[in-house]
């Protein structure tokens, strides 16, 4: 079984055993040769065989993390009725000389590995295709220059299941990696030894539902005759394949907004969109990234200080990791908190200057000049700080930031994954907060700290208006038969029941930020939907000069089914903003969302046939434009869609492998 050579596809390298320590001295090879006179060759052994782990896939069923097998080179040692050290050791270097002169590679194995695999474990293969401790494996042409060699039995080919990861970088985040569970055995064989390396989560998704993706091993059993030849192998249970965990993201929403990051924010960025009827991350990208295939079976240990001491961070997942101050974004929570309070109206209005006197300190705006009388609408339209610096200090702390922490600021979002940030929000509870700490908390700066996942959260509240449902990462758990072991189903996380006259004032001057003339994200705007937004620019590094560039909010305007955040680390000295970098961004991800989703596509199904708000301007009537969707809508819009079909792809591959009628 072991010697038959397969048709495998390509691969990135893996990596593989690692060499053993070496034996000391001549003393040990004379212990090694006095024993191998003794050793009987007939005898039996049960071994247990690895399942293949588990698929992770899209919410649609496309496979983001699945298996394939690949062949490593191994030798095959005949038994030696006189064997010696010497024997033994020519034997294995003669036929490794000969694979490398064909392959023009230069694999070896220390002496007293070669000899003690004699002595212990002879029956079974010993991989040497390594390379710096890593398994490399063998491609089909190498497999074809080496048939001649491998016709003899002396060496052969040894299949073993790899993660792979088919889309390569996308989603790496979130998907993690795996790893090798333990170095394969070294000393005598004992029944349950691995016929391979197993594999493990090590982060991301991989490790938090490792148990799920494991699988249940197998067991063969090998007898072999006095002679040491392979009489028979019984396959006395074939492995279980580990279960499916579907996800509840959308490969090409996710697709779109890493190409779009990678193409605007070089730098560092993230973006994610949330389905708000049910809570559902449909895409949470960072960039850069990885690619998880360097980590399968291990990584060199120069790639790997490579990736950490990388000035950009690709291995941190800057979506639902980093902690940034949350700018301009974060006034809509000042603006619901100020007129829930009962302070300032939808009709409030205040003198937005250039610059206001707090204490003996000026907060400027973000203009240089003078921009008149506006309410609240125009001020979100507008990003008018002056305007938010006089409605915070007329409102007080508390109205502020406890509709922040209604909305989900300063709390985990709760992911199945490790990492997550928490961010923060100061509160009189923590400090007595004055003047001057109110203004910046008024325009999300200061002490205020936010992830990416916690502003669409926060996003998508607004745009419900009534409930905040939790966030998933997860929809299901299957086998591969495609029965459900476990279900993450929609629920509400908390009411937040905003007042309907403020929620729809501030959906108002979000739509006029899109829509409306002289709006701050004009750019965000798309042609198949109407957008609801809020631009941010953020002080973030100011030793090194860096700022931040934000766009947030939901669509379509008058009837929310997706929330957004989107988020751009700017370059030193780099000067950007959240209309001219931000949300471009975002129009790029939605336009070629809508662009390339098929007809029958679910969210633009929900997202069909809406009417568009009225953009308003300050001057405007306040009872037209944008109002909550009804009761009946946001009920229909709450009802979770049936779960995807797995896609049936390791059907024939689990038949080919294991002989499967």
């Amino acid at each position: 079984m072991l010697a038959q050579a397969q048709e495998a596809p390509k691969a990135q390298p893996v990596s593989g055993a690692e060499s053993a320590p070496e034996l000391d001295g001549s003393k040990k090879k004379k212990d090694l040769a006095a024993t191998l006179s003794t050793q009987k060759e007939a005898r039996t052994m049960r071994l247990s065989i690895p399942a293949p782990r588990g698929v992770i896939v899209d919410r649609n069923g496309i496979a983001m993390a699945q298996n394939r097998v690949v062949f490593f080179l191994a030798l095959n040692f005949p038994f030696m009725s006189d064997a010696t050290p010497a024997k033994i050791l020519a034997f294995a270097k003669d036929k490794m000389d000969a694979a490398n002169q064909i392959l023009g590679k230069k694999w070896s194995l220390p002496d007293d590995k070669l000899l003690s695999h004699y002595e212990n474990r002879r029956w079974l293969p010993l991989v040497f295709s390594i390379e710096d401790g890593i398994n490399v494996e063998l491609s089909n042409e190498d497999q074809q220059k080496l048939k001649p060699l491998l016709e003899t039995g002396a060496l052969l080919l040894q299949p073993a299941y790899i993660r792979f990861y088919p889309k390569e970088d996308t989603a790496c985040h979130m998907l993690g990696w795996t790893g090798k569970t333990r170095r394969l055995p070294e000393g005598p064989i004992m029944d349950g030894d691995p016929l391979f390396e197993e594999m493990e989560g090590r982060q991301g998704l991989e490790l938090s539902f490792d148990a799920a993706l494991k699988g249940t091993p197998g067991e063969i059993n090998l007898l072999f005759d006095a002679d040491g030849h392979l009489l028979a192998d019984e396959v006395l249970r074939r492995p279980t394949p580990g279960r499916t965990v579907v996800t509840t993201l959308d490969y090409n929403l996710q697709r779109h907004a890493e190409n779009a990051l990678k193409k605007h924010a070089r730098n560092g960025g993230a973006m994610v969109i949330m389905d708000i009827r049910n809570g559902h991350i449909l895409a949470m990208a960072s960039n850069p990234g990885f690619n998880p295939n360097e980590f399968v079976f291990g990584i060199r240990e120069a790639r790997w200080a490579e990736l950490n001491q990388d000035l950009r961070a690709p291995l941190l997942g800057r979506a639902f990791s980093s902690e940034y101050p949350p700018a301009s974004t974060f006034k809509l929570v000042t603006a619901l908190g100020a007129m829930e309070s009962g302070k300032v109206t939808p009709q409030t209005s205040y003198y937005c200057g250039t610059s206001l006197l707090v204490g003996d300190r000026y907060f400027h705006n973000h203009t240089k000049n003078d921009e008149g009388e506006m309410n609240v609408i125009t001020a979100i339209k507008r990003s008018c700080n002056t305007w938010f610096y006089q409605a915070a200090l007329d409102t007080g702390a508390d109205p502020i930031t406890n509709m922040a922490l209604r909305l989900g600021f300063s709390e985990r979002v709760g992911l199945p994954i490790k990492g997550e940030g928490k961010g923060y929000v100061p509160t009189n509870a923590d400090h007595r907060i004055l003047g001057g700490e109110i203004a910046n908390i008024s325009i999300g700066q200061g002490m205020v700290l936010a992830t990416p996942l916690q502003v669409c959260q926060c996003m998508a509240a607004i745009g419900d208006g009534v409930v905040m449902r939790q966030p998933l990462l997860v929809k299901q758990v299957q086998t591969i038969g495609e029965v459900i072991v476990d279900a993450y189903e929609p629920k509400i996380r908390r009411q937040v029941n905003l007042n309907p006259i403020a929620r729809e004032a501030v959906v108002k001057g979000m739509v006029a930020v899109v829509s409306g003339d002289g709006g701050t994200g004009r750019a965000a705007g798309i042609k198949q939907a109407q957008i609801a937004g809020k631009t941010g620019t953020a002080q973030w590094k100011p030793a090194k000069e860096q700022n931040l560039a934000w766009f947030t909010g939901f669509l379509p305007a008058s009837q929310p089914v997706l929330a957004y955040s989107v988020v751009y680390e700017g370059r030193p000295g780099e000067r950007v903003s959240g209309g001219g970098i931000a949300a471009p961004i975002v129009n790029e991800v939605f336009t070629k969302y809508y662009e390339g989703a098929p007809a029958d596509d679910p969210l633009l199904a929900a997202m069909k046939d809406i009417p568009q708000a009225v953009a308003l301007d300050g001057e405007d009537e306040l009872d037209g434009g944008a109002s909550r969707p009804s009761t009946e809508t946001r009920k229909a819009q709450a009802r979770p869609e049936p779960p995807p079909p797995e896609k049936k792809t390791l059907g024939n591959f689990f038949r080919k492998l294991f002989r499967r009628n």
